[in-house]
């Protein structure tokens, strides 16, 4: 029973770093002939695909994004409900999140894995992490129309995905106070690969800030 467990667990892993990995808007960019490398920060992800081929198509690459972050891992869970261990779980959504920031199908130069890593949440959490992670992303939307600004940098969207993470950490401490302790893995394990992927944009940010206070002294 336990080598059949174990098969299934891996299974379950591999499966979920595999659909993670699968590019869709690199895949439908190329088929409209467009090259997200070429597209602002160069993300080969649903935002960019967005800007350059319109919100029909945008959306789409953003509806699959979050699919695979759920599937087949979702699928799993229905099958073998509260006999799976959430452990595994929470690392099998990881895997998905890493497919996508890391897809052999790209030399392992994916995205930057946001509306992945929503759909990882949704299967653990349900609504709640993603609605906390939506909710500080929503507040940064009413206030670039509030400020009237057309579009953001990629230093912004950076800082709106930082703090987004931190209301999550305040949930995640939560849930753990609660027993969840399968959380940590996965948010942890998402922080990082957040941070990696976001690594210039930050570096940029600091060095503003920096400079900013240089100029003050």
């Amino acid at each position: 029973m336990l080598v059949d467990s174990l098969i299934v667990y891996i299974l379950i892993v591999a499966l979920q770093f595999f659909s993670g990995s699968i590019m869709y808007s690199y895949i439908i960019a190329k088929l409209l002939n467009f090259d997200l490398r070429k597209v602002r920060d160069g993300n080969p992800g649903s935002s960019n695909l967005w800007r350059v081929a319109g919100w029909k198509w945008g959306f789409l690459a953003l509806l699959l994004d979050y699919l695979k972050g759920t599937l087949p891992l979702a699928i799993f869970v229905g099958i073998y409900g509260h006999s799976l261990n959430k452990f595994v779980i929470s690392i099998a959504a990881l895997f998905g999140i890493l497919g996508h920031a890391f897809s052999p199908m790209l030399k392992f130069k994916g995205g930057k894995a946001i509306a992945t890593s929503f759909g990882a949440w949704s299967v653990l959490t349900k609504w709640e992490a993603p609605t906390s992670l939506g909710g500080v992303f929503t507040i940064f939307s009413i206030y670039r129309k509030i400020s009237k600004k057309k579009s953001t940098t990629p230093e912004e969207d950076a800082l709106r995905v930082l703090l987004g993470y931190f209301v999550l950490l305040i949930y995640v401490v939560w849930k753990v106070s609660q027993g969840a302790l399968e959380l940590v893995i996965l948010y942890f394990g998402n922080v990082l690969v957040i941070l990696y992927k976001h690594k210039n944009e930050l570096s940029n940010l600091l060095h503003q800030y920096r400079t900013k206070r240089s100029e003050r002294a």
